[in-house]
């Protein structure tokens, strides 16, 4: 497989394989370094809804897909994702995977469809005291929000963060296989290692069930994932 320039304006590539089948590549970023000529020269192809856009989005963009694409090589597999009409990206036949951004990190896992049915990853800074207050209730159920009750403002804060994080990798991983979308409170964190659905979204993916999630905590915040086996 070729060997591609990595653009100017990525730092402190990892990459990890996190089980058979499964990889993940990080990359951190910085917007002021994107070159007029960053996407040429990584041989990423720039889209063209995404011509006019700000260079934080077109940095974010190149970040995730250089990642993506790395991911790939790691798996055996060519090429990048593309985006749908959907703005989701549209992996390479015989792969699963799941793109994230935040503050100048860019998060990528990519899986081997024959033993992965979905992945989902997201990375979330930390939400201070204030911000994680003012979102509680609109990314929280009650029930989860009663569990908060005897934690310190930090403590809070961080489990929210957490619970959304969650979420998101939840939307992520089963919208592919559903086509429905969901919202935050058609899912519940009842236990500490998986989210509950609170609605049915197909035949198979039903009320009452629970989809295990994983974290890594992190200074700054943390990432978390979704990973489906068949």
């Amino acid at each position: 497989m070729p060997e591609y320039q990595r653009p100017q304006c990525l730092s402190n590539i990892h990459r990890e394989e996190i089980a058979d089948g499964l990889v993940r590549v990080g990359c951190h970023y910085e917007i002021e370094k994107l070159r007029d000529d960053s996407f040429l020269r990584t041989d990423i192809p720039l889209p063209a809804s995404l011509t006019s856009s700000v260079d934080k989005r077109k940095t974010e963009y190149l970040a995730g897909r250089w990642c993506a694409r790395e991911a790939l090589r790691i798996l055996g597999f060519e090429g990048i994702p593309g985006m749908g009409a959907d703005r989701a990206p549209v992996w390479p036949g015989g792969t699963v995977g799941s793109i994230t951004h935040s503050k100048g990190t860019a998060e990528v896992m990519v899986a081997d469809a024959r033993h992965w049915l979905a992945v989902g990853v997201d990375t979330e800074q930390w939400l201070t005291a204030e911000r994680a207050d003012r979102l509680c209730r609109e990314l929280l159920t009650s029930e989860e929000r009663d569990n908060l009750k005897g934690l310190t403002p930090i403590q809070r804060a961080n489990r929210i963060t957490l619970i959304f994080s969650a979420k998101e990798c939840l939307f992520k991983a089963l919208y592919p296989l559903t086509g429905k979308r969901f919202h935050f409170h058609d899912a519940a964190r009842r236990n500490p290692r998986s989210l509950t659905l609170l609605t049915t979204l197909t035949s198979q993916w039903k009320h009452g069930t629970e989809v295990p999630f994983r974290w890594r905590e992190r200074q700054q915040g943390v990432l978390s994932w979704i990973a489906l086996p068949r």
